[in-house]
């Protein structure tokens, strides 16, 4: 399993290794290899240079231990689709990526629908991960959104073996919040008025900006307040939090513990999810996991995951959003999209995916 570099701290591509290891666990021994951290460590460096200095590892040291030790293993899986050039490193048939999605390639090629930006560098990075990504001889899809966008994209060569297994819990989720050990000071974090909740990074694309404008849309008699549970405050929602009339209805709660978080979810009257673009969405499934309804838009793979379990609006509807958060006040509304969001979870069972996992990886 090549994992990430572990400077750029990707959590949530770690925690995809990691649950990779898992499933692949029971077919023999699994060893993660990550690209050594050298050449940011030398002292006196500032920042920028660190950040370049990481390419040497990442681009040249790493790719020549992998081109030596790849074919001493029946199957190379690299976990993050960032990381594709590596498969020219390995045997192409013993090598599998998994694409997560394919925004940032979009965005080097100007497409404004996927909702990222591009580096100075990232048209020549986005055609050298696309390059990798074709020589693979196997490529996992983590939704058929993300597939599609490959196939727009140019595809794979007709050799190339593909499959769309969707992403399963990454963690135990329940809808019980008695039996959390939350602790106190934690405890202490969550409103006790009803909140919205929104989970994960602040990247523009998350559209975190259409929550602050919900609470404006519901106004100062709505009684709920709002919680971004993940990174910290933007600069823009600082000063929103400390000068705008309904400021003091933000709440950040940075990087909270797994019971913390599943504990919010129990406690929110919805999760709003209302994501410009993503290729997976694991907070959609988290949420129907502790019987949180879901609020999401209707953008690329999140109609997919979330499936009936979700009301949904445009990603820039405000208005849209409050008329179902105000439906959710409505017990029997409540109720059916719960019983809608726990319909829809088999589909990411661990035993299920396991099993299309290996399947995939090593066919008979």
């Amino acid at each position: 399993m090549v994992g990430n570099y572990p400077a750029d701290r990707l959590q949530s591509m770690d925690r995809y290794a990691d649950l990779v290891v898992r499933l692949y666990r029971p077919q023999g021994q699994v060893r993660v290899i990550r690209p050594p951290v050298i050449f940011p460590r030398l002292p006196g460096l500032p920042p920028l240079a660190r950040k370049y200095l990481a390419y040497i590892d990442k681009l040249l040291l790493f790719p020549l231990w992998l081109m030596l030790r790849a074919r001493a293993f029946d199957l190379v899986h690299i976990a993050d689709h960032g990381n594709a050039f590596y498969s020219f490193c390995c045997p192409r048939q013993r090598c599998l990526v998994t694409c997560h999605d394919l925004l940032a390639v979009r965005a080097a090629r100007g497409d404004r629908d996927a909702a990222c930006s591009a580096s100075a560098l990232g048209p020549w990075l986005q055609a050298l991960i696309m390059a990798g990504l074709r020589h693979s001889g196997r490529l996992l899809f983590v939704s058929q959104a993300t597939c599609s966008d490959y196939q727009r994209l140019g595809g794979g060569p007709s050799g190339q073996h593909q499959a769309v297994i969707p992403n399963p819990l990454n963690a135990s989720f329940s809808p019980d919040g008695s039996r959390l050990a939350v602790t106190p000071a934690e405890r202490d974090q969550i409103p006790e008025s009803p909140f919205l909740l929104m989970v994960g990074s602040a990247l523009p694309r998350k559209n975190r900006d259409l929550a602050l404008r919900l609470l404006e849309q519901l106004g100062a008699a709505s009684p709920y307040r709002l919680v971004f549970a993940g990174a910290p405050l933007t600069a823009a929602e600082d000063r929103f939090r400390l000068s705008h009339p309904l400021g003091d209805r933000l709440i950040s709660i940075v990087r909270p513990s797994h019971p913390l978080l599943n504990l919010l979810y129990c406690r929110a009257h919805a999760l709003l999810f209302p994501s410009l673009a993503e290729g997976f969405g694991w907070p959609l499934i988290e949420a129907q996991a502790s019987d949180c309804p879901v609020i999401a838009s209707t953008t690329t793979a999140i109609p997919e995951v979330a499936g009936s379990g979700a009301l949904y609006a445009p990603a820039h509807d405000s208005a849209a959003f409050a008329v179902h958060v105000e439906a959710l006040n409505d017990p029997g509304v409540r109720s059916q999209l719960i019983q809608d969001g726990r319909a829809n979870l088999p589909r990411f069972s661990l035993d299920r995916i396991s099993t299309a996992y290996i399947q995939f990886a090593f066919p008979t």
